[in-house]
């Protein structure tokens, strides 16, 4: 019995990793925006900004970034990594980055070394997809 919850836990972490772009699906597990907000203020805004079209400390404004492509908002200076990495920050690219950027994308400016706890990750990109028009 143990060993069919450990494999169906991986296998749904598996599945949120690798999982289809775009929101989470009903078979996905979710996020909590609320607490992806607390944990934005904590963790987040040391470096990014939520504000539209300013940018943090050290990095680019979060605001509108879920769906956008990485690397090419304007009035802010990437990396040749990122600005030439093709991707998208959906879902499955943002577990992927916020687990650890430099990992992911060799090369990015990004320093923070990322969030272990995938609910985590979950409940922030849930508050990201928040911020938009």
């Amino acid at each position: 019995m143990r060993y069919r919850l450990a494999h169906a836990g991986l296998m749904l972490a598996a599945f949120a990793i690798a999982g289809a772009p775009g929101a989470a699906r009903a078979d996905e597990p979710a996020g909590n925006a609320e607490a992806g907000k607390h944990l934005y203020k904590t963790i987040c805004t040391a470096c990014h900004s939520n504000v539209k079209g300013k940018n943090g400390a050290v990095g680019p404004s979060l605001y509108g970034a879920y769906g956008a492509k990485a690397g090419q908002r304007p009035g802010f200076h990437y990396s040749d990594a990122l600005k030439n990495s093709g991707l998208t920050w959906d879902t499955p690219t943002l577990l992927k980055w916020e687990a650890g950027a430099r990992d992911f994308v060799p090369g990015t400016k990004m320093t923070y070394p990322g969030l272990k706890n995938p609910q985590d990750r979950l409940d922030i990109i849930a508050y990201l997809q928040t911020l938009h028009d």
